[in-house]
């Protein structure tokens, strides 16, 4: 395994990543000489530039040209600026504007996604999937059919999940209602887990007493907890036209691609839920993210998880030459609003 990089060699490494992520041309040793802070003279930085590469973390295209980052470099330009990265005082001000009205995770999903995509000029994004851990709020159960009910579950966090049931008898909508008042009286509070466990426990008292209401209760509450999520659960995703707008004609086929896979929600959310328990922003990219079959695609994601049990991701997708400085930050705050009462971020004012 190669040692750590020293202090000049990640200086250096990091002039050649920012001068290519201005330019997204390969980027020759006088211009790292121009803006670099070693003192060290264009042939020196070629020599340095010329280790870097031997070392796996600056490619050369060409023999004749300068050199880009490898994806090895790229992560070790962000690992390192991660430890730095820090929130732009006039974003601030723009986010605090922008997420100024809280509101139910469903409408702050939708909110967040917008401000992502206006302030970054990337795609943002965000998702809450189901969360067993989440507290119920309500549970609503209305009859779509003789052989279809269709349970309505509000999570404390404003959270709402929908499922079609199939049942083996037609309920009365007046004893939906009632099974609907029972559930939300018994289980208001109670994570999924919670009550699946007093789900059990009913089974018991519905069998010895054979009573209707207990008897829907335990059938279509049963149902309604339990299973795999809805694949209908929406993906909030904002600023595909932006991109494609300001996209080079080289990128125009990789940016068509990218959105085209926002069409496949259920792959999007499968792929989006893989960072629920990510700590902090992470940065996904190139050879590690390849939603849209290219290398040239990039991920800044964060999770949150909300007082209410409530977790979700929210994050920025684009083209790997992304303005990561700026955007990491970003990405964090939103992430601290998401998951903070009152939708208002502590230590990032």
């Amino acid at each position: 395994m190669r040692e750590p990089l020293s202090e000049r060699e990640l200086e250096i490494l990091s002039d050649v990543v920012e001068l290519y992520l201005a330019s997204g041309e390969p980027v020759a040793s006088a211009a790292v000489a121009g803006v670099s802070r070693t003192g060290l003279s264009s042939a020196s930085l070629r020599t340095a530039m010329a280790e870097l590469e031997a070392s796996g973390m600056l490619v050369q295209p060409h023999t004749s040209s300068g050199r880009i980052p490898s994806d090895l470099g790229f992560r070790r330009y962000l690992d390192a600026l991660m430890q730095r990265a820090s929130l732009d005082p006039r974003d601030a001000r723009k986010l605090r504007s922008m997420l100024a009205t809280p509101g139910p995770l469903e409408e702050s999903l939708a909110r967040v996604s917008r401000v992502l995509a206006d302030l970054t000029t990337e795609i943002g994004m965000a998702v809450a999937p189901p969360s067993a851990n989440a507290t119920l709020q309500s549970v609503h159960f209305v009859p779509v059919s003789s052989e279809r009910v269709l349970a309505v579950v509000v999570t404390a966090g404003g959270l709402v999940e929908s499922r079609l049931l199939g049942v083996e008898r037609e309920y009365a909508p007046a004893l939906l209602e009632r099974v609907s008042n029972y559930c939300t009286q018994a289980f208001a509070g109670l994570t999924i887990l919670e009550i699946r466990g007093r789900l059990l426990a009913l089974m018991d008292k519905e069998r010895a007493q054979a009573d209707e209401l207990l008897s829907g209760v335990v059938t279509l509450a049963n149902r309604a907890m339990d299973g795999p999520a809805p694949s209908g659960h929406e993906v909030f995703v904002q600023g595909g036209d932006r991109l494609l707008e300001r996209a080079a004609p080289g990128q125009l086929e990789v940016v068509r691609r990218l959105l085209a896979a926002f069409a496949d929600k259920a792959a999007l959310l499968s792929l989006l839920t893989n960072y629920l328990a990510a700590s902090g922003p992470r940065v996904v990219l190139g050879s590690e993210f390849s939603l849209a079959g290219s290398d040239d695609v990039g991920l800044i994601v964060t999770s949150f998880q909300r007082s209410s049990g409530e977790r979700g991701v929210v994050g920025v997708i684009g083209l790997k030459r992304m303005d990561y400085p700026r955007i990491i930050p970003i990405v964090d705050y939103v992430g601290h609003y998401l998951a903070s009462p009152g939708g208002k971020p502590g230590g990032l004012e």
